[in-house]
């Protein structure tokens, strides 16, 4: 059995930990799996993680101080700016040494860098034979400093793998000889037997509450649907930085009684919120991949997003098992909500095709995948 070892900065609420638990928990299958984690946020792990994965935290009671650092500098206060920009550097420092250091004792025949801060720390350090794997769950946004970042930090690499199919062609194109790009997907851990009914009168949208989500635009969108079918409800599932504007922005259009702000919900609580929509809305500026289209779909939730989320356009085929709207036209977007809430055949044709689409995404899919390339290295 061959011994796969993760590289992460910490295993709290994020895209990122999230794929990782995933993949560790499918890789326990077949594999012997630990998990290196910089920081112990959370008492446990965000994500349920099978016992079999073992974790080893690198620095335990260490957090990042960056809320310390800008109040600090918020007060003016020179006493506590020299203590926090201390911390800060010791932290920095800590972080890179205690990786470098478990980089170098870890015996297991592939290891796996999540994040672009460790990649060429594993190449550097990793032992002799060691199978070097990197991971970039982000998309480049056409930076090309962001670009030429990722492609210098994976130059000694041994195979690299973007989080979507169309970010592994861009990039096979652009890393240097020797690094092959591989692209498997990420998965639905458990693919569920049961389909919304689309019958309730509910839209639903889920995700960080941050600036790229576009949950502002969101809310413009549905003033529009709210005039013309008043019966219907927005679910917004989510927590971050953007939701006391988001609650202002909601208050101001006088939509309280008719957007419903979950908060962060857990899995089983998505979907049985899931099970009770009729329409998934994506309004996202950039999305890497869009597992959460998935999960939808796989709920026979019809899906509709705009194609700035370049990961939607990887998952929806428009107008077969969902809607893709160009150039972030609202107006249209608006119509295309408005045909799946008039038309019930409409959606639950667009939500059939979605589930079928999904399968492809199923653990039992995806972990063939990885064992089959397991068993290459």
């Amino acid at each position: 059995m061959k011994k796969i070892a993760f590289l992460v900065l910490h295993l709290g609420y994020g895209g990122t930990e999230r794929a990782v638990v995933s993949e560790a928990n499918l890789l326990s299958d077949f594999c012997d799996v630990e998990i290196f984690c910089l920081y112990q946020l959370l008492e446990k792990p965000a994500f349920e993680l099978d016992p079999r994965v073992k974790v080893t935290y690198l620095a335990k009671g260490l957090k990042p101080n960056r809320e310390g650092l800008h109040d600090a500098f918020r007060r003016k206060n020179p006493f506590k700016i020299l203590e926090e920009c201390t911390k800060s550097a010791r932290i920095l420092y800590l972080r890179r040494h205690l990786m470098k250091k478990a980089i170098k004792k870890c015996d297991a025949d592939v290891i796996i860098s999540s994040r672009y801060m460790y990649h060429q720390l594993l190449t550097k350090y990793a032992k002799k034979g060691t199978v070097c794997i990197a991971q970039e769950h982000n998309h480049h946004n056409g930076n090309e400093e962001y670009i030429q970042q990722q492609v210098d930090a994976v130059r000694d690499m041994d195979y690299f793998m973007p989080v979507s199919r169309e970010l592994t062609e861009f990039y096979s194109g652009r890393v240097h000889p020797g690094v092959k790009c591989k692209y498997i997907p990420h998965h639905l851990d458990d693919f569920p037997k049961e389909t919304s009914p689309l019958t309730e009168k509910n839209l639903i949208a889920v995700g960080r509450l941050s600036p790229e989500k576009g949950m502002d635009e969101l809310v413009l969108v549905y003033q529009e649907l709210a005039e013309k079918y008043p019966g219907w409800k927005l679910h917004i599932v989510g927590d971050g930085e953007e939701r006391e504007a988001l609650e202002a922005q909601i208050a101001e259009l006088g939509l309280n009684d008719q957007i419903v702000m979950h908060g962060f919900k857990n899995k089983k609580e998505i979907n049985a919120l899931l099970m009770q929509s009729s329409i998934y809305v994506m309004t996202s500026h950039t999305e890497s991949f869009g597992l959460v289209l998935i999960e939808a779909q796989a709920l026979g939730v019809p899906c509709v997003a705009y194609d700035s989320a370049q990961g939607a356009r990887e998952i929806i085929q428009s107008g077969v098992n969902g809607l893709l709207i160009p150039n972030r036209d609202r107006a249209e977007m608006v119509a295309a909500l408005g045909r799946l809430i008039e038309d019930e055949s409409y959606r639950k044709a667009i939500g059939r095709a979605g589930k079928e689409s999904a399968y492809e995404y199923s653990a039992e899919q995806v972990r063939s995948k990885w064992l089959e390339f397991i068993n290459t290295l």
